[in-house]
């Protein structure tokens, strides 16, 4: 009787440590999606790419934007166009990484130097930004975006 409670102990332990490396490994890929999708998102921005931005971007998409506004997909896309946004420096530093099931908050300091139309022309501007991507039908989309200048 022993021998099976130990032997069934084991065998339980064994399982829950394969399922954790499982969830290990899910999440190492997931992250490595998200880091593809966001280095993606930084090249359209910089290239004025809105078509491949329409498909990072869910249609639900929203930003809190650093010119203290939420703006949708729509708005964000009119902005680019329009060079309101425009950088001729866009680099992120991610920090973090969290996955949630089928969420993922990505959170960092971005530094972007703003061209065209944007107040902020040639400067140095430092952000913390949040990121948030849903998995929709086994396809990452961006749904939502914070950003907020760093005041030095």
């Amino acid at each position: 009787m022993r021998i099976l409670f130990f032997l069934t102990l084991s065998l339980s332990i064994n399982f829950i440590s394969i399922a954790q490396a499982w969830e290990i490994t899910d999440k190492e890929k997931i992250i490595s999606q998200i880091k593809l999708l966001e280095a993606e998102q930084t090249k359209a921005i910089l290239e004025r790419d809105t078509i491949t931005l329409k498909k990072i971007w869910a249609e639900e998409f929203h930003v809190n934007s650093p010119s203290y506004f939420v703006a949708d997909r729509n708005k964000v896309i009119q902005r680019i166009k329009s060079t309101i946004i425009e950088y001729s420096t866009f680099t992120q530093e991610p920090e973090y990484y969290g996955v949630f099931g089928d969420v993922v908050v990505v959170m960092g300091k971005e530094t972007v130097v703003p061209i065209g139309d944007n107040p902020d022309k040639d400067k140095t501007v430092i952000r913390r930004y949040t990121d948030i991507y849903k998995n929709f039908n086994g396809e990452w989309k961006e749904i939502a975006r914070h950003a907020n200048i760093i005041k030095e």
